[in-house]
């Protein structure tokens, strides 16, 4: 046999069976045919059904959303004006967003699309340069905008139209045009755009109209520069470039590379203008992003150099080994794609399936690894993440167009009988819904932007948190985990994602999926899914991915679950979000601890797990197992502790057990580990002080499952936490996707708390200030739909204590400089002396002669802090600050501070 490429356990260098291999001259013309190395069995039996059955097909028979929608279009610097990334070849389609539209946040809002002020564009015909027929191909359109204002220094929006009362924008439309596969040609189209009634549900586009085009430069072998994006400064442009063989020579070391790089950007030399088309000349490769200095000097996306999910360094000049990037606004992150496959190329056997509508098979899966959103960057230390959220609908190329869905057993019931889910919206074929993005797999986010707007804000109770779409789906996403320099392992459910690599360890710019699927790579010479194949009845190892991205542990780089006895979910189902690992009571996820630069017991804890047990109540099963020798049970609602095969401790739980839906078990490691506190739900139930240290990451294995004689956990899994750090009651709640309540008079949430022991109430109390007034607390959730609870639907009767335990120095006020925060111990979860950029300390400390309205460092949640063009009567609603005035008026030249309007005065 001629051996198959595929990336080793740790994502580095390539491994093949039975086969010498490849040729180190000619690696990149290698043909394989032979076998990744698996277990040729059949997988377990299928999983049951989940608890939350979600939807994640997005669209119906009428080809309309069913869930919440905001479009992943390219907007203005004020996030307003918007344009559709992939358009059509005849004209330019403008919207414009409304977050004064929302009537309440977009995840839990009606079906359909919100945020646009309407769903239908006001269309420009291109210019006549870019209308030639000999154009056979119309790029990918994106805007430049820069925050500081143009050559003129006028700052979009500024007042125009009758007595000034429009708000009006000009900008550059960036875009590329082709003959051939020989090059791309970008364009500058100047464009001006006038809104009536703007920033109210009533704005509309009246006029769009664009200018003479700008020929700028040109890059070779490609036929577009696709998914652009431009940051906020007008000076970078990120894309792909389609994969073909390029050359490049490193400016830093001289040394020369061909590679089949996608992935790339632009810089604007430091003497151009902002936006200017004729100076972005020099393509580089993404990975070089983090060693080249201008961008080191500017943007969090070059913080750290990158690394893929497993950890493995993307080396300088090394393709990223994905598809389909978003830039955020300021350069912070990068976001990618790395899973390949299509829905029809499945195992009948594993994966039976009927069309939805007769002659489903008709409609052609597109091929690309298009789908599987990762991101890395400041935010993650350099580390791709792969996401698990609904903007990872589904991991299959499938149509959006329901006449190309699917019904797919995926499951089986207890009974026996086979559970079918609607399975579409992967990729392409449309027609698209009524407000879609054009290109299902493009991703946006108005990040905070909007969030002047309360319905504009997230809902998720964590700090760190992005509405995120692609062209097909909406989610709220958190990265506090990801940013969280302590954390030691955050398993989302979700596979990791590493790269094919040559004998040299030359990226192939092919991603492997460690989803349990064997494929075989049938050429190396262009990374497209053509040569990518799916083999049946041979199965892979699957890598649960481990997303901490702490630079200051050896974090394991994955959990490993044996070939043929698990698999990664293929649509995002099975988890308390997104996907979720089912164990059958004899899988293992077993975790590598490796050896720590400092004892492990010498620092506090937190460890934290989804569970929905469907095992009888005939005797305990594993729950977990550590190499000191500790163990996890659990035995229906009861939590036991076991050392050396003793039992310590039992716990039983209020909620959780066979058939009970998802409960979520949390411990709390302090002197040593052997104080043991137990949450349940999120919440303090028990505390136990040990004999001895227990349930350390001393090294050797962790393993989640069966591990010796007994049983294993039967069940789904899901967002198994181990943070080398401890949490406060608030956070640990939030890990459990609640938030924290004083209840004043609620009794169902009474009858709630009371299962819980006094002094786990007097904690809240001292940390939320409330010591000494006998208050009651519980930790608001709801586990039976997505978005069930949240931050803006608290029980009648309750109120919040999240500000006062995370941010007691707080709240912000107008007026005064913002309070010291360099010794929250929330705060440093995330910031650090290492930190860089805005995640340092120096982002925490008091700046005396500064007030927080015009202090450049901003909070997570909070907007850009000044506003342009015309300010309606009443535009912000008086919430913990006055509003904005009853009488509308424009900004001055510089723009009007919105501090003032949302926070408190000093």
């Amino acid at each position: 046999m001629v051996p198959t490429f595929h990336a080793s356990a740790s994502g580095g260098s390539p491994t093949s069976t039975n086969a010498p291999k490849p040729s180190r001259t000619a690696p990149l013309l290698a043909v394989v045919l032979g076998l990744i190395a698996g277990a040729a069995c059949t997988p377990s039996e299928r999983p049951e059904p989940p608890t939350i059955l979600r939807e994640t097909h997005m669209v119906d028979d009428d080809n309309e959303f069913i869930h919440p929608y905001v479009p992943a279009y390219r907007t203005t610097s004020d996030g307003r004006v918007a344009l559709q990334v992939q358009g059509g070849p005849q004209d330019l389609p403008f919207w414009y967003y409304a977050p004064e539209s929302l009537e309440g946040p977009v995840v839990a809002g009606t079906p359909g699309v919100h945020l646009l002020a309407t769903t239908e564009p006001v269309r420009v015909p291109q210019p006549p340069e870019l209308s030639d027929p000999r154009w056979a191909q119309q790029g990918h359109t994106v805007i430049c905008d820069p925050i500081d204002g143009g050559p003129d220094g006028r700052v979009n929006p500024y007042p125009c139209g009758p007595d000034g009362t429009h708000d009006c924008y000009d900008f550059t439309v960036i875009k590329t045009t082709a003959e051939s596969i020989v090059g791309a040609q970008f364009w500058g189209i100047p464009t001006h755009v006038e809104v009536a009634n703007p920033k109210t549900p009533e704005a509309r586009i009246i006029e769009a109209r664009v200018g003479d085009v700008v020929e700028g430069s040109f890059l070779p072998l490609t036929n577009d520069w696709t998914e652009p994006a431009i940051t906020l400064d007008g000076r970078l442009l990120t894309g792909r470039a389609g994969g073909s063989p390029r050359e490049w020579t490193n400016p830093e070391t001289g040394e020369r590379f061909v590679r089949q790089w996608d992935l790339g950007y632009f810089m604007l030399p430091e003497d151009a203008e902002p936006c200017d088309v004729t100076k972005w000349t020099t393509f580089t490769p993404m990975s070089h992003a983090p060693y080249d200095p201008q961008l080191k000097a500017r943007y969090g996306l070059a913080a750290y150099p990158f690394r893929d999910t497993e950890g493995k360094p993307i080396e300088d000049g090394e393709d990223m080994g994905g598809s389909y990037p978003w830039v955020d606004r300021t350069a912070t992150n990068l976001f990618m794609t790395g899973v390949p496959g299509r829905i029809s190329q499945q195992s009948e056997q594993q994966y039976p399936r009927r069309c939805v509508h007769e002659g489903c098979e008709r409609l052609e899966d597109p091929v690309d690894w298009d789908r599987g959103f990762m991101v890395a960057g400041l935010w993650t230390h350099g580390k791709l993440v792969h996401l698990d959220a609904m903007i990872n609908n589904l991991d299959w190329a499938a149509p959006v167009n329901p006449l190309g869905h699917r019904w797919v057993k995926l499951y089986r019931d207890a009974s026996g009988e086979d559970v079918e889910v609607r399975l579409g919206a992967g990729r392409g074929n449309g027609p698209q819904p009524r407000g879609a993005s054009a290109n299902e797999n493009i991703l946006d986010s108005m990040q905070q932007i909007h969030n002047h707007q309360s319905m504009a804000r997230t809902v998720t109770p964590r700090d760190v948190v992005w509405v995120m779409s692609t062209g097909i789906a909406t989610d709220e996403v958190a990265f506090d985990d990801y940013v969280d320099p302590n954390a030691f392992i955050v398993s989302n459910m979700q596979g990791s994602i590493t790269q094919l690599r040559d004998s040299r360890g030359v990226t192939l710019s092919t991603p492997k999926y460690w989803n349990g699927q064997a494929w075989v790579l049938l050429l190396a010479f262009r990374p497209l899914e053509e040569f990518y194949r799916l083999i049946f009845d041979v199965y892979d190892e699957v890598h649960v991915q481990n997303a901490a991205t702490s630079l200051g542990w050896n974090v394991p780089a994955y959990g490993r679950v044996e070939a043929g006895t698990g698999r990664i979910e293929p649509t995002a189902l099975g988890g308390i979000k997104g996907k979720g690992l089912w164990l059958d009571g004899t899988d293992t996820v077993r975790y590598p601890i490796p050896e720590q630069p400092r004892p492990v017991t010498a620092v506090d804890w937190y460890m934290g797990i989804f569970l929905d047990s469907r095992a009888p109540n005939d005797a305990p099963r594993t729950l977990a197992s550590f190499a000191d020798g500790t163990v996890l049970d659990l035995a229906g609602r009861t939590v036991r502790y076991r050392a050396d095969g003793e039992v310590l401790h039992e716990v039983l739980l209020p909620s959780g057990g066979p058939g009970g839906g998802w409960f979520h078990v949390g411990l709390r490691f302090q002197s040593g580990n052997r104080t043991v506190t137990l949450l349940a739900d999120g919440f303090a139930l028990d505390r136990f002080e040990a004999p001895r240290p227990m349930f350390t990451m001393a090294p050797g294995t962790l393993a989640i499952g069966e591990w010796g004689p007994t049983a294993g956990f039967k069940g789904w899994i899901d967002e198994f936490k181990v943070l080398a750090h401890d949490v406060n009651p608030e956070v640990a709640c939030n890990h459990a996707h609640g938030t924290l309540v004083r209840i004043d008079e609620n009794p169902g949430w009474s009858e709630i708390a009371a299962r819980y022991p006094a002094w786990a109430h007097d904690e809240v109390a001292a940390a939320a200030g409330d010591a000494g007034f006998g208050a009651r607390y519980a930790c608001f959730h709801d586990y039976s739909a997505d978005y069930a609870a949240h931050l803006a639907n608290l029980p009648a009767g309750t109120g919040s204590v999240r500000a006062a335990i995370n941010f007691p120095e707080g709240p912000l006020r107008a007026g005064v400089p913002r309070p010291d925060s360099t010794g929250n111990a929330f705060c440093l979860n995330c910031h650090h002396a290492k930190g860089k950029g805005g995640l340092s300390l120096e982002a925490l400390a008091r700046r005396a002669d500064v007030p927080a309205e015009v202090d450049p460092r901003r909070q997570p949640h909070q907007p850009p802090a000044r506003v342009f063009g015309n300010i309606p009567g009443g535009w912000i609603a008086p919430g913990p600050g006055p509003g904005s005035p009853a009488e509308g008026f424009q900004a001055p030249p510089e723009g009007a501070l919105v501090d003032p309007w949302l926070l408190p005065g000093g």
